[in-house]
């Protein structure tokens, strides 16, 4: 069962299960224990390791005690017999391993390991498989758990009606639920995408991992990766709205007078959010610069249209934004999706309307610088 390079293919099985060297062990003192214990030894079996010379002892440890030995029960007051334990022996099973012992005595005798028969060496082999899997499933929850909210890459393994189940590696998989998978994506099997971790929980089989890749998260997470001002946090990511799929806008500010938070999340020719829109299968993002003023926020999220002037009512948090006739309808969007994405991120209801009407019904137009 031991060999020259136990210790070495100890050591290399716990950088290829990506787990403690100690796990290792732990799992070979277990499984050592319950191969003796098969093999009907009955005291305290401890194991010692000794990784320099290359050797593992076994020993049987037990308690000798008076056979007609008797306790107090604390609950009756009266003397009961001594319910013996684990590794306790009378002196009369005592003198059959060690001619000078006593009541009292503790002693140890060795197990020699080519005493274990092929009872023991399966109980081993079943117990040890079972401690690594176990150490495994502990280390891959604590790895995931450290990474929720973090965007991590999966490989697609199969697809149901009801969710997409992806290959995180360390023999871990994760759950995404049609409701957090993008309803005009195709997932095809083998295929790696892109995913934000939700939740990670404990089961009996090995960690529990669900993903996302509709929630706005994995847009903030995937600027934290191609974008280095925002992962330093030089530009700071302020809102986001998104209809997952189609179209996403994004608020961002500096906190560097010397950086542009629009020209550093676009990058060099469209580089850096290309990065994200490949990520994302196409997904059109609108990014703006945040502005503390209602009014150019307002026409700042209704990019890429010009806007005009917006006329705001902080009280009822509503607005006007105006824009020029042949902008009206890019300031609305396909279907209103401009002004309801440019909406949602700014927490102001938005009335769109074009220069001609807004002149017609007597609108004033502030220009916004």
């Amino acid at each position: 069962m031991i060999n020259k390079t136990f210790y070495e293919d100890l050591e290399n099985m716990a950088i290829e299960k990506g787990i403690e060297k100690e796990d290792i062990f732990n799992a070979v003192r277990i499984g050592l224990t319950k191969a003796v214990q098969a093999e009907g030894h009955k005291g305290i079996i401890e194991i010692e390791f000794n990784e320099e010379g290359k050797k593992i002892r076994i020993f049987e440890k037990f308690n000798v005690i008076d056979d007609n030995a008797q306790v107090l029960n604390e609950e009756t007051g009266e003397m009961v017999p001594y319910v013996r334990k684990e590794g306790d022996i009378t002196l009369e099973e005592a003198k059959e391993l060690k001619s000078r012992v006593r009541v009292g005595s503790t002693f140890r005798v060795e197990i020699d390991l080519k005493d274990i028969g092929r009872k023991g060496a399966s109980r081993f082999k079943q117990n040890f498989i079972q401690k690594i899997k176990e150490a495994c499933s502990r280390r891959a929850y604590e790895y995931f758990k450290e990474r929720e909210n973090e965007v991590i890459s999966a490989t697609i393994d199969r697809v149901t009606d009801s969710a997409v189940i992806l290959n995180l590696g360390m023999n871990t998989t994760a759950l995404m639920l049609k409701e957090d998978s993008i309803a005009s994506e195709t997932y095809e099997i083998g295929k790696t995408v892109k995913v934000v971790i939700t939740k990670v929980e404990e089961s009996g089989k090995g960690p529990k991992v669900y993903v996302t890749r509709s929630q706005v998260e994995i847009i903030k997470r995937l600027f934290e990766t191609y974008i280095p001002e925002v992962a330093s946090g030089v530009i700071d990511v302020v809102n986001i709205a998104r209809e997952p799929g189609s179209r996403s806008k994004i608020g961002v500010r500096s906190n560097n007078p010397n950086v542009d938070p629009k020209g550093s999340c676009v990058g060099i020719g469209g580089s850096r959010i290309k990065e994200i829109n490949r990520e994302l299968n196409g997904e059109r993002i609108d990014i703006f610069v945040w502005n503390d003023d209602p009014r150019k926020l307002i026409a700042e999220a209704l990019t890429p249209a010009e806007v005009l002037s917006v006329l705001v009512d902080e009280d009822l948090k509503k607005s006007i934004a105006i824009v020029p006739d042949d902008k009206f309808s890019l300031a609305i969007g396909k279907g209103g999706q401009n002004a309801r994405l440019a909406s949602q991120i700014t927490g102001w209801k938005i009335d769109i309307k074009d220069e001609t009407t807004a002149l017609q019904e007597g609108l004033k137009l502030v220009p916004l610088n």
